[in-house]
């Protein structure tokens, strides 16, 4: 009997480790500057060290294959575009976001998981479907606008099939989609409406819709194979809803999502605290109270219930079962940008923060800066060089002692941010004028701006590093002070 209650805990265990991110979406009309948000929280492992890289254009083709997850091969046409990514390691597996040389953005993936009876009728096609590990890389390599990303996924979805379930995110400068699967070969794209914003939490969260709708795409006769498989009754089931008739709903999703994605709408709209946190009644879109900033998702994905019995860090509580959005295992944190108005080489930027987001800063990376040496080369060991290994170092000491440690951390990251912030202004007013007449001296202007960034965060974290030892190094003594010492 033991034996069979570890077999069950394993595999439950496992399977929540595989559930990971959390997304943010925000419509044109829904920010303060009129820009589109899509962002993520990349969860996996905790060991796992990621790159930040841009990959150059191709000109001929190649074969794309998984060599991660499952046999998944691709043929990858000829002239290809230049992208960047964050792969786990140097080549371009699980590149999870970046931006295109068409200024197109992909956050992939959120994983979601399809439920039991749609599972039975279209599986999973595990040996060869379409994993997580290659959509940045097929999509960013090709796609010149966010409906192209859509249809081109799709496609694959409905030729290849899929090996799991995903959602992911696509951006240009005039609107952001977001793409569902469900089983092998169903799914469900929405554009998100441009006065409001969408988050999304390990489940399927795309709801009622109107095939009709220009801004709507699908898999053929999304609505008629449900009927045909009992997955949907229209005298029943009312209005169709895609999560309703595709999308796993149980007792795991109640305490591993639905408290994300209350507490993410509570961030933004007030009045959402009032939802039931119990059952799976939230809206697909809503619209935010007051102009939405790219500060304003970053704090939203670095929260972690602080100051409620939920915290899990502070307070230290065992019965704090709700999973938060902020966890050590994030390993990659974005938010992409897309603005109009701007001179091309300021227009989209991805902040990028690695590792835990409730210990880390949100850096800005301009579409087309030179990303600094110590984003890349990085692997699975620490190191004392790599961008990745600093701030985990950091955050690995403050977790020690998070209630006491983690206001250090926060208070000269923050502190950094905000300087980082103001010369960003100035930067890009300067970039702006210089650009008219130089655009060379503009792009160096944003790579010496990159750089002084990246090198200032390093310094900061360097310094934190030691601070944090100290500390350690103080309580520690303390702890195992003997009598007569």
């Amino acid at each position: 009997m033991k034996r069979i209650f570890a077999a069950i805990f394993a595999f439950v265990a496992s399977a929540q480790l595989s559930l990971a991110c959390t997304t943010i979406i925000v419509g044109k009309k829904a920010t303060v500057d009129g820009s589109i948000l899509v962002a993520r929280n990349d969860d996996g492992p905790g060991i796992t060290a990621v790159n930040f890289l841009y990959h150059p254009p191709r000109r001929d083709g190649y074969t794309l294959r998984s060599v991660m997850k499952n046999k998944f091969s691709y043929e990858m046409p000829s002239h290809l575009m230049g992208y960047t990514g964050s792969p786990r390691g140097s080549g371009s597996a699980y590149d999870e976001s970046g931006f295109n040389d068409a200024g197109v953005g992909v956050s992939a993936t959120e994983t979601i998981v399809s439920n039991a009876r749609t599972l039975s009728v279209d599986p999973y096609v595990k040996e060869t479907g379409i994993v997580e590990e290659v959509i940045p890389t097929i999509i960013l390599s090709q796609a010149k606008s966010a409906r192209e990303g859509v249809e081109l996924l799709g496609a694959l979805v409905e030729s290849h099939g899929s090996a799991e379930g995903f959602g992911v995110a696509f951006v240009d400068s005039n609107e952001a989609w977001y793409l569902e699967n469900a089983g092998g070969h169903q799914w469900l794209a929405m554009k998100i409406p441009d006065d409001s914003y969408f988050v999304s939490a390990n489940q399927s969260r795309l709801g009622e819709f109107d095939p009709d709708d220009h801004n709507i795409l699908s898999s053929p006769n999304l609505v008629g194979f449900a009927q045909t498989h009992g997955l949907y009754d229209r005298g029943t089931d009312g209005p169709f809803s895609f999560r309703r008739a595709f999308g796993r709903d149980n007792e795991i999703d109640v305490r591993y999502n639905y408290p994300r994605v209350a507490q993410l709408q509570k961030w933004f709209t007030a009045n959402a605290a009032d939802q039931s946190v119990t059952a799976n009644g939230f809206p697909t879109f809503r619209r935010p109270d007051h102009p939405v900033a790219v500060t304003d998702v970053q704090r939203a994905l670095q929260d972690y219930f602080a100051g409620t019995p939920s915290d899990p860090y502070t307070s230290g509580n065992p019965a704090a079962t709700a999973r938060p959005i902020s966890v050590y295992r994030t390993y990659q944190s974005h938010v992409l940008q897309t603005r109009k108005g701007l001179p091309e080489g300021i227009a989209n930027v991805e902040y990028l923060d690695l590792g835990m987001t409730a210990l880390g800063i949100y850096l800005p990376f301009y579409q087309g800066a030179a990303i600094p040496e110590s984003y890349r080369g990085v692997t699975g060991d620490s190191d004392d060089s790599s961008a990745f290994w600093q701030f985990r170092k950091v955050q690995l000491l403050a977790m020690q002692d998070f209630p006491h440690l983690a206001p250090i951390v926060r208070s000269r990251y923050d502190a950094l941010a905000l300087a980082i912030a103001d010369k960003q202004l100035q930067f890009e007013k300067d970039y702006a004028r210089v650009a008219k007449t130089d655009r060379v001296e503009a792009d160096r202007m944003r790579d010496r701006f990159t750089r002084g960034n990246v090198d200032a965060a390093l310094a900061v974290s360097r310094e934190l590093v030691n601070t944090l030892v100290t500390q350690l190094s103080l309580r520690t003594n303390q702890l195992y002070r003997f009598p007569g010492s």
